[in-house]
């Protein structure tokens, strides 16, 4: 009978078009805490590609950026959460917690396995040089770096009106917000990010204290990790932290990004606030 259910959820799939690893028993339920305060609770089908899948129901199944993602709760729904763990989970390496009560840091890469019985679905998780590959039924909770913690809360931090979170393994984040030639905005930005798995290798908003560059990257000839934006697809400029208002050079939506070559080993984010001051007057 199980190989029969499993046969059946398969072909369901391939119908579905949905991708390979996902899989075919719902004994990983999860809830899912994004950066940005909201939740979502279903089946963990895999992790890969820079998405985390959950599955809400049969039809249904999220896709979700990894970048978005600041908590894989395998057990408690995300409350309760200790003060000892979130403090280490407050830092910009990931933490896994087991459930019988030890923890790693390092990074979690992605899930493999779990289509069937003789395929366990597992965790890929570095520490150092090491590639560990965990069992899911061993996992408690995958916490991705930079979780926003104060010892009176256990809940993410409620972002201030109107800021923006940019997160360092995303290389552009789109605002929202349309901008017209010539308009001025100021910017006002927090934060300190990772641009690889070296602790020491990290960056503010005006780029990385060591004064490297990265050639690969948007603007190779600013600092590496210095905040960056684009109008639509025009060509980038450098924010940093300068706090005198900028005019946008286009028309159209409003990007920021990292300047970086790599973004995928990045950790960390920006949260940036943006002042409209109006559009420049023409002598």
């Amino acid at each position: 009978m199980a190989t029969r259910r499993i046969v059946f959820t398969l072909a369901m799939i391939a119908m579905l078009g949905l991708p390979s690893f996902v899989i075919a028993d719902d004994e990983h339920r999860a809830t899912v805490v994004m950066r940005n305060g909201d939740r979502v609770t279903g089946n963990l089908d895999g992790v890969g590609k820079g998405l985390v899948y959950v599955r809400v129901s049969f039809t249904d199944q999220r896709q979700l950026p990894i970048g978005d993602v600041l908590l894989i709760d395998l057990v408690g729904g995300a409350s309760g959460l200790p003060d000892t763990e979130l403090s280490v989970a407050a830092r910009p390496e990931h933490l896994v917690v087991f459930r019988n009560g030890t923890s790693a840091t390092g990074r979690f890469l992605n899930t493999v396995g779990g289509t069937d019985q003789s395929e366990p679905h597992q965790i890929v998780f570095r520490t150092g040089n090491e590639e560990r590959r965990i069992g899911l039924d061993q996992v408690a909770r995958i916490y991705l770096g930079n979780y926003p913690f104060s010892s009176t809360s256990t809940s993410p931090q409620t972002l201030p009106a109107g800021a923006i979170r940019v997160p360092a393994n995303q290389s552009w984040v789109p605002t929202n917000i349309t901008v017209r030639r010539g308009q001025r905005l100021a910017f006002s930005v927090s934060g300190q990010i990772q641009l690889s798995e070296d602790s020491a290798d990290v960056a503010i908003a005006a780029g990385t204290p060591s004064g490297r560059r990265a050639a690969g990257s948007p603007l190779p000839n600013e600092l590496a990790g210095a905040l960056i934006a684009r109008v639509g697809n025009s060509q980038p400029f450098a924010i940093g932290n300068q706090t005198q208002a900028l005019e946008m050079p286009a028309a159209g939506q409003l990007y920021l990004g990292v300047n970086d070559d790599h973004v995928n080993d990045n950790r960390g984010e920006f949260v940036v606030q943006i002042q409209n001051l109006g559009t420049a007057r023409r002598q």
